[in-house]
Protein backbone atom coordinates (compact mmCIF):
# COMPACT_ATOMS: atom_id res chain seq x y z
CA UNK A 1 0.00 0.00 0.00
CA UNK A 2 2.82 2.70 0.92
CA UNK A 3 4.81 1.86 -2.09
CA UNK A 4 1.62 2.17 -4.08
CA UNK A 5 0.76 5.75 -2.89
CA UNK A 6 4.04 6.33 -3.46
CA UNK A 7 4.59 5.27 -6.91
CA UNK A 8 0.86 7.12 -7.72
CA UNK A 9 2.62 10.46 -6.11
CA UNK A 10 5.53 9.67 -8.76
CA UNK A 11 3.49 9.23 -11.71
CA UNK A 12 0.60 11.90 -11.02
CA UNK A 13 2.36 14.68 -12.43
CA UNK A 14 3.58 14.26 -15.99
CA UNK A 15 5.14 17.73 -16.25
CA UNK A 16 9.19 17.24 -16.28
CA UNK A 17 11.41 17.75 -13.38
CA UNK A 18 12.43 21.23 -12.58
CA UNK A 19 15.46 22.30 -11.72
CA UNK A 20 16.60 23.38 -7.86
CA UNK A 21 19.99 23.48 -6.39
CA UNK A 22 22.34 21.10 -4.86
CA UNK A 23 21.36 18.00 -7.24
CA UNK A 24 17.46 18.73 -6.20
CA UNK A 25 14.93 18.60 -8.97
CA UNK A 26 11.19 18.85 -8.28
CA UNK A 27 7.46 18.52 -9.33
CA UNK A 28 4.91 20.43 -7.00
CA UNK A 29 1.28 18.59 -7.92
CA UNK A 30 -1.30 21.32 -6.93
CA UNK A 31 -4.15 20.62 -5.86
CA UNK A 32 -4.17 22.88 -2.40
CA UNK A 33 -6.52 26.06 -2.23
CA UNK A 34 -5.32 29.21 -0.19
CA UNK A 35 -2.02 30.70 0.70
CA UNK A 36 1.59 29.45 0.22
CA UNK A 37 3.57 28.52 3.35
CA UNK A 38 5.21 31.57 5.01
CA UNK A 39 8.37 31.54 6.39
CA UNK A 40 8.45 30.25 10.46
CA UNK A 41 4.75 28.57 10.08
CA UNK A 42 4.73 25.33 10.74
CA UNK A 43 3.46 22.22 8.28
CA UNK A 44 2.10 19.04 8.96
CA UNK A 45 3.79 16.63 6.04
CA UNK A 46 3.19 13.20 5.27
CA UNK A 47 6.37 11.66 4.01
CA UNK A 48 7.99 9.20 2.07
CA UNK A 49 11.42 8.21 1.03
CA UNK A 50 12.26 5.49 -1.61
CA UNK A 51 15.36 4.34 -3.60
CA UNK A 52 14.95 3.56 -7.31
CA UNK A 53 17.62 1.18 -8.50
CA UNK A 54 16.74 1.87 -12.45
CA UNK A 55 13.69 -0.72 -12.45
CA UNK A 56 11.74 -0.96 -8.64
CA UNK A 57 11.41 1.13 -5.93
CA UNK A 58 12.46 0.46 -2.39
CA UNK A 59 10.52 2.01 0.44
CA UNK A 60 13.21 3.03 2.67
CA UNK A 61 10.51 5.24 5.23
CA UNK A 62 7.16 6.16 5.35
CA UNK A 63 5.38 8.29 8.05
CA UNK A 64 2.33 6.75 6.84
CA UNK A 65 3.71 3.36 8.73
CA UNK A 66 5.36 5.45 11.33
CA UNK A 67 4.23 4.78 14.89
CA UNK A 68 4.77 9.13 14.96
CA UNK A 69 2.35 9.55 12.39
CA UNK A 70 2.92 13.13 9.98
CA UNK A 71 6.03 15.00 10.08
CA UNK A 72 6.02 18.17 11.31
CA UNK A 73 8.55 20.83 10.48
CA UNK A 74 8.73 24.75 10.49
CA UNK A 75 9.83 26.42 7.39
CA UNK A 76 12.92 28.64 8.11
CA UNK A 77 16.13 28.51 5.91
CA UNK A 78 18.22 28.29 9.39
CA UNK A 79 17.09 24.71 10.28
CA UNK A 80 16.56 23.06 6.80
CA UNK A 81 19.30 23.33 3.89
CA UNK A 82 17.96 26.00 1.80
CA UNK A 83 17.44 23.92 -1.49
CA UNK A 84 14.73 22.30 0.48
CA UNK A 85 13.61 25.78 1.56
CA UNK A 86 13.29 26.98 -1.54
CA UNK A 87 10.90 23.91 -2.97
CA UNK A 88 8.64 23.90 0.34
CA UNK A 89 7.69 27.68 0.37
CA UNK A 90 6.06 26.90 -3.00
CA UNK A 91 3.35 24.73 -1.33
CA UNK A 92 0.10 25.31 -0.28
CA UNK A 93 -2.18 23.65 1.76
CA UNK A 94 -3.19 19.93 0.08
CA UNK A 95 -0.57 19.97 -2.53
CA UNK A 96 1.85 17.22 -3.07
CA UNK A 97 5.69 17.54 -3.91
CA UNK A 98 7.73 15.21 -5.58
CA UNK A 99 11.63 15.35 -4.88
CA UNK A 100 14.89 13.13 -6.83
CA UNK A 101 18.22 13.63 -6.62
CA UNK A 102 20.41 11.08 -8.06
CA UNK A 103 22.61 8.62 -5.31
CA UNK A 104 26.10 10.77 -6.57
CA UNK A 105 24.91 14.26 -5.55
CA UNK A 106 22.95 13.05 -2.37
CA UNK A 107 26.62 11.42 -1.04
CA UNK A 108 29.45 13.96 -2.61
CA UNK A 109 29.84 15.51 0.98
CA UNK A 110 29.15 12.16 3.04
CA UNK A 111 32.97 11.06 4.45
CA UNK A 112 31.31 7.58 4.47
CA UNK A 113 31.22 7.67 0.49
CA UNK A 114 27.81 6.07 -0.67
CA UNK A 115 26.46 3.22 1.41
CA UNK A 116 26.79 -0.34 -0.33
CA UNK A 117 23.72 -0.86 -1.13
CA UNK A 118 23.41 2.17 -3.30
CA UNK A 119 24.68 2.61 -6.73
CA UNK A 120 25.71 5.96 -8.93
CA UNK A 121 23.37 7.10 -11.39
CA UNK A 122 20.52 5.93 -10.02
CA UNK A 123 17.85 8.35 -7.79
CA UNK A 124 16.77 9.19 -4.41
CA UNK A 125 13.17 10.40 -4.22
CA UNK A 126 11.10 11.80 -1.55
CA UNK A 127 7.45 12.27 -1.74
CA UNK A 128 5.56 14.65 0.44
CA UNK A 129 1.86 16.19 0.79
CA UNK A 130 1.24 19.03 2.70
CA UNK A 131 -1.46 17.99 5.05
CA UNK A 132 -1.71 21.69 6.87
CA UNK A 133 -0.16 24.42 8.07
CA UNK A 134 0.20 26.19 11.63
CA UNK A 135 0.92 29.79 12.24
CA UNK A 136 1.73 28.92 16.05
CA UNK A 137 4.53 26.14 17.84
CA UNK A 138 1.03 24.99 20.13
CA UNK A 139 -1.04 24.49 17.29
CA UNK A 140 1.53 22.65 15.61
CA UNK A 141 2.10 20.85 19.27
CA UNK A 142 -1.73 19.86 19.83
CA UNK A 143 -1.70 18.70 15.98
CA UNK A 144 1.20 16.44 16.55
CA UNK A 145 -0.09 15.04 19.40
CA UNK A 146 -2.81 13.90 17.70
CA UNK A 147 -1.34 12.73 14.76
CA UNK A 148 0.74 10.63 16.97
CA UNK A 149 -2.38 8.76 19.41
CA UNK A 150 -3.88 8.17 15.86
CA UNK A 151 -1.00 6.53 14.33
CA UNK A 152 -0.06 4.35 17.23
CA UNK A 153 -4.11 3.69 17.10
CA UNK A 154 -3.77 2.74 13.59
CA UNK A 155 -0.21 0.86 14.25
CA UNK A 156 -1.75 -1.05 17.00
CA UNK A 157 -4.27 -2.59 14.69
CA UNK A 158 -2.19 -3.23 11.93
CA UNK A 159 0.10 -4.96 14.35
CA UNK A 160 -2.67 -7.30 15.73
CA UNK A 161 -3.36 -8.44 12.21
CA UNK A 162 0.23 -9.27 11.66
CA UNK A 163 0.69 -11.10 14.79
CA UNK A 164 -2.66 -13.76 13.79
CA UNK A 165 -0.72 -13.91 10.14
CA UNK A 166 2.60 -14.51 11.78
CA UNK A 167 1.20 -17.06 14.11
CA UNK A 168 -0.20 -19.38 11.52
CA UNK A 169 3.44 -19.16 9.87
CA UNK A 170 5.06 -20.19 12.69
CA UNK A 171 2.05 -23.05 13.40
CA UNK A 172 2.26 -24.39 10.06
CA UNK A 173 6.42 -24.24 10.33
CA UNK A 174 6.50 -26.19 13.40
CA UNK A 175 4.00 -28.42 12.05
CA UNK A 176 5.84 -28.90 8.82
CA UNK A 177 9.30 -29.57 10.79
CA UNK A 178 8.03 -31.40 13.73
CA UNK A 179 9.07 -29.10 16.39
CA UNK A 180 7.75 -28.67 19.36
CA UNK A 181 7.34 -24.93 20.80
CA UNK A 182 5.52 -23.21 23.80
CA UNK A 183 3.79 -20.34 23.15
CA UNK A 184 4.82 -17.41 25.76
CA UNK A 185 2.11 -14.69 26.80
CA UNK A 186 2.93 -12.52 24.06
CA UNK A 187 3.26 -14.75 20.93
CA UNK A 188 6.81 -15.48 21.13
CA UNK A 189 7.55 -19.17 20.42
CA UNK A 190 9.89 -21.19 22.67
CA UNK A 191 11.46 -24.24 21.67
CA UNK A 192 13.43 -25.45 24.91
CA UNK A 193 16.63 -27.27 24.02
CA UNK A 194 17.87 -28.18 27.26
CA UNK A 195 15.96 -27.54 30.37
CA UNK A 196 17.65 -25.32 33.03
CA UNK A 197 17.77 -25.18 36.94
CA UNK A 198 15.78 -22.89 39.03
CA UNK A 199 12.82 -20.44 38.53
CA UNK A 200 12.05 -18.59 35.45
CA UNK A 201 13.43 -15.16 34.87
CA UNK A 202 10.36 -12.57 35.76
CA UNK A 203 10.17 -8.41 35.59
CA UNK A 204 12.34 -8.49 38.88
CA UNK A 205 15.63 -10.05 37.44
CA UNK A 206 18.36 -9.36 34.63
CA UNK A 207 19.39 -11.95 33.24
CA UNK A 208 22.67 -12.70 31.20
CA UNK A 209 22.51 -14.63 27.77
CA UNK A 210 24.28 -16.14 24.86
CA UNK A 211 22.78 -15.35 21.58
CA UNK A 212 22.29 -15.78 17.89
CA UNK A 213 19.96 -14.02 15.66
CA UNK A 214 18.37 -15.23 12.44
CA UNK A 215 16.08 -14.27 9.99
CA UNK A 216 13.66 -17.68 9.01
CA UNK A 217 15.58 -18.30 5.97
CA UNK A 218 18.49 -18.83 8.39
CA UNK A 219 20.62 -15.67 7.87
CA UNK A 220 22.40 -14.82 10.89
CA UNK A 221 22.66 -10.78 11.29
CA UNK A 222 23.58 -10.49 14.94
CA UNK A 223 25.59 -12.98 17.47
CA UNK A 224 27.38 -12.20 20.85
CA UNK A 225 29.07 -15.70 20.35
CA UNK A 226 30.42 -15.19 16.74
CA UNK A 227 33.51 -12.88 16.54
CA UNK A 228 32.32 -11.49 13.22
CA UNK A 229 29.84 -9.60 14.68
CA UNK A 230 32.43 -7.90 17.14
CA UNK A 231 30.64 -8.36 20.64
CA UNK A 232 31.74 -11.58 21.87
CA UNK A 233 30.91 -11.24 25.77
CA UNK A 234 27.47 -12.23 27.64
CA UNK A 235 24.36 -9.62 26.84
CA UNK A 236 22.56 -8.43 29.90
CA UNK A 237 18.72 -8.07 29.38
CA UNK A 238 16.64 -5.80 31.47
CA UNK A 239 14.00 -7.13 32.58
CA UNK A 240 13.04 -4.58 34.94
CA UNK A 241 12.13 -1.51 33.34
CA UNK A 242 14.77 0.39 35.97
CA UNK A 243 17.62 1.76 33.22
CA UNK A 244 20.08 1.71 35.54
CA UNK A 245 20.12 -1.75 35.20
CA UNK A 246 20.74 -1.89 31.62
CA UNK A 247 18.82 -1.82 28.33
CA UNK A 248 16.04 -3.11 27.48
CA UNK A 249 14.96 -5.30 24.46
CA UNK A 250 12.67 -6.13 21.79
CA UNK A 251 9.10 -7.57 23.30
CA UNK A 252 9.64 -11.01 21.95
CA UNK A 253 12.79 -11.63 24.12
CA UNK A 254 11.11 -10.41 27.52
CA UNK A 255 7.97 -12.73 26.19
CA UNK A 256 10.44 -15.86 26.01
CA UNK A 257 12.56 -15.47 28.58
CA UNK A 258 9.70 -16.34 31.03
CA UNK A 259 9.78 -19.27 30.14
CA UNK A 260 13.17 -19.84 30.91
CA UNK A 261 15.30 -20.53 33.72
CA UNK A 262 19.29 -20.36 34.39
CA UNK A 263 21.22 -22.80 32.17
CA UNK A 264 18.34 -22.97 29.62
CA UNK A 265 19.17 -23.31 25.76
CA UNK A 266 16.48 -22.88 23.58
CA UNK A 267 15.31 -20.79 20.44
CA UNK A 268 12.50 -18.37 20.29
CA UNK A 269 10.37 -17.87 17.45
CA UNK A 270 9.30 -14.33 17.47
CA UNK A 271 6.68 -12.68 15.34
CA UNK A 272 7.11 -9.46 13.97
CA UNK A 273 5.50 -7.38 16.28
CA UNK A 274 7.03 -8.36 19.26
CA UNK A 275 10.19 -7.80 17.02
CA UNK A 276 10.78 -4.86 14.55
CA UNK A 277 7.53 -4.65 12.79
CA UNK A 278 6.82 -2.83 10.01
CA UNK A 279 9.72 -0.55 10.18
CA UNK A 280 12.33 -3.61 10.19
CA UNK A 281 15.91 -3.14 11.13
CA UNK A 282 18.92 -2.65 8.38
CA UNK A 283 19.65 -4.88 5.53
CA UNK A 284 18.77 -7.99 6.89
CA UNK A 285 15.59 -7.49 9.35
CA UNK A 286 12.87 -6.59 6.28
CA UNK A 287 9.04 -5.45 7.62
CA UNK A 288 7.12 -7.51 8.98
CA UNK A 289 10.04 -10.48 9.01
CA UNK A 290 9.86 -13.34 11.68
CA UNK A 291 13.09 -13.62 13.85
CA UNK A 292 14.40 -16.56 14.92
CA UNK A 293 16.84 -16.52 18.08
CA UNK A 294 19.38 -19.38 19.68
CA UNK A 295 19.43 -18.07 23.48
CA UNK A 296 21.34 -19.94 26.27
CA UNK A 297 20.40 -17.94 29.77
CA UNK A 298 24.21 -17.93 31.45
CA UNK A 299 22.87 -16.69 34.50
CA UNK A 300 19.92 -14.72 36.39
CA UNK A 301 20.64 -11.60 38.53
CA UNK A 302 19.61 -9.83 41.00
CA UNK A 303 19.82 -5.83 41.45
CA UNK A 304 23.00 -5.94 43.64
CA UNK A 305 24.45 -8.31 41.25
CA UNK A 306 23.08 -6.75 37.85
CA UNK A 307 24.70 -3.12 39.36
CA UNK A 308 28.09 -4.85 40.10
CA UNK A 309 27.63 -6.45 36.22
CA UNK A 310 27.11 -3.21 34.64
CA UNK A 311 29.67 -1.51 36.35
CA UNK A 312 32.23 -4.80 35.00
CA UNK A 313 30.68 -3.94 31.66
CA UNK A 314 31.29 0.09 31.97
CA UNK A 315 34.96 -1.06 32.75
CA UNK A 316 35.56 -2.68 30.12
CA UNK A 317 34.18 -0.23 27.56
CA UNK A 318 35.69 2.37 29.36
CA UNK A 319 39.56 0.57 28.60
CA UNK A 320 38.54 -0.52 24.96
CA UNK A 321 37.69 3.18 24.31
CA UNK A 322 41.09 4.34 25.94
CA UNK A 323 43.00 1.53 23.85
CA UNK A 324 41.15 3.06 21.03
CA UNK A 325 42.18 6.49 22.13
CA UNK A 326 45.99 5.49 22.13
CA UNK A 327 46.45 3.68 19.21
CA UNK A 328 44.80 6.35 17.07
CA UNK A 329 47.13 8.54 19.03
CA UNK A 330 50.15 6.59 18.05
CA UNK A 331 49.24 6.59 14.25
CA UNK A 332 47.99 10.48 14.04
CA UNK A 333 49.75 12.15 17.19
CA UNK A 334 48.91 15.65 17.83
CA UNK A 335 51.57 17.96 17.28
CA UNK A 336 52.94 19.92 20.59
CA UNK A 337 51.91 23.44 21.54
CA UNK A 338 54.54 26.07 21.43
CA UNK A 339 56.00 26.33 24.42
CA UNK A 340 56.01 22.87 25.95
CA UNK A 341 53.19 20.82 27.15
CA UNK A 342 50.49 22.42 28.29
Amino acid sequence: MVLSLAIIALSACKESFKKGTEGLEYKVISSGKGDVVKHGQYMQLQIAQLYNNGKTDSVISDTRTSPQGAAFEVLDSANMPVSYYNILKLMKKGDSLVLRILVDSAFAKSPQGIPPFFKKGHYLYTTARLENIFATREGADSARTIAMEAAQSKQKVLADQQLIKDDKTLVDYFSKNNIQATKAPLGTYVQIITPGTGPNADTSVVVQTNYTGKTMDGKSFDSNTDPAFNHVAPFLVNMTGDPLLGQGVIPGWTDGLKLLNKGAKAKFYIPSSLAYGAQGAGQDIKPNAILVFDIEVVDILNRTQALAAQQVEQKKMEEMQKRYMDSMQKVNPQPQQPGGPQ
